[in-house]
């Protein structure tokens, strides 16, 4: 177990959401080491100031998983919902495999990122405890992570990432610049930002929060065609095109949990501040 004060922590994922959220850990004195799929990524992370191994899973671990979860106190797998770590084995295939590995190198606590597609859509606020689709790429997972006991674990559902330079209003704009039509105007937009989601795996880190299911998606949910347009109308581009068929159900994801159990303020909630 680390002597440091803070408790040491692997990120499993140096990716869109892995890099940040190591770079903000370590401004706080958290000792880390995060994993990526590639021996020339861990390197130039490691010239970057970043501690990091290339660790895979797959049909099998691979990679440098001892230098990654020896003496941590803190596992975060930030493995993509859609397709793992890249690789042909389904993602519960690969957190049944990660989970083994928590208990070989005695790692007592997980952060799980999922994701709010694991809902059913329907129209009613969808809060932690409405019903699940089991057939959502996370479900599975989700329900190995829960059914074992040895490990202390908190499972965030994250909405829709969004940030600067991950904004899908760029591609819905040049899509309509060729006469493109989008559908579903009218359905809310379920999005959380970078900063926010970097922010919320922060605080529950620093407030010692475990055994919790969250989602964590800010306040604002505009139509559809609503925030692309003035998305677009600020970024300066072709406002995208929209029609209201297909916009039900109108699927919105309750953050009430979250803000109350974590006393978190969301930074990121207008329309504007989503996308910049």
């Amino acid at each position: 177990m680390s002597t440091n004060k803070q408790p040491n922590i692997a990120i499993i994922g140096a990716g869109w959401l892995g890099k940040p959220l190591a770079r903000q850990l370590l401004s706080q004195d958290y000792p880390l080491t995060v994993s990526c799929s590639h021996t020339e990524k861990a390197a130039s992370l490691v010239a970057q100031g970043i501690p990091a191994v290339s660790a895979t899973l797959s049909d099998e671990p691979q990679g440098d998983w001892a230098s990654l979860l020896s003496n941590k106190d803190i596992a975060i797998c930030l493995l993509p919902a859609s397709r793992g770590n890249h690789a042909n084995a389904p993602l519960a295939v690969q957190i049944a495999q990660l989970l083994a590995l928590l208990n070989k190198y005695q790692v007592g606590k997980f952060i799980f990122i999922s994701s709010t597609s694991i809902y059913h859509k329907t129209d009613q606020i969808l809060t932690e405890t409405s019903p699940l689709n089991s057939s959502s790429t996370v479900y599975a997972a989700e329900q190995l992570i829960q059914q074992q006991q040895d490990i202390d674990c908190t499972i965030i559902r994250f909405a829709g990432l969004i940030s600067a330079d991950r904004n899908p209003t760029r591609s819905l704009s040049k899509k309509s610049s060729d006469g493109h039509i989008f559908d579903a105007g009218g359905s809310p937009v379920n999005l959380i930002h970078q900063h926010d989601a970097v922010g919320v795996i922060e605080q529950v880190i620093k407030q010692q929060c475990w055994g919790e299911i969250f989602n964590a998606c800010c306040d604002h949910h505009a139509s559809r065609q609503d925030f692309y347009q003035q998305a677009a109308k600020q970024l300066g581009i072709t406002m995208p095109s929209f029609t209201a068929e297909n916009s039900k159900p109108h699927c919105i994801i309750a953050n009430e949990k979250l803000k109350q159990r974590l006393n978190y303020q969301f930074s990121h909630q207008s329309a504007t501040d989503l996308v910049t």
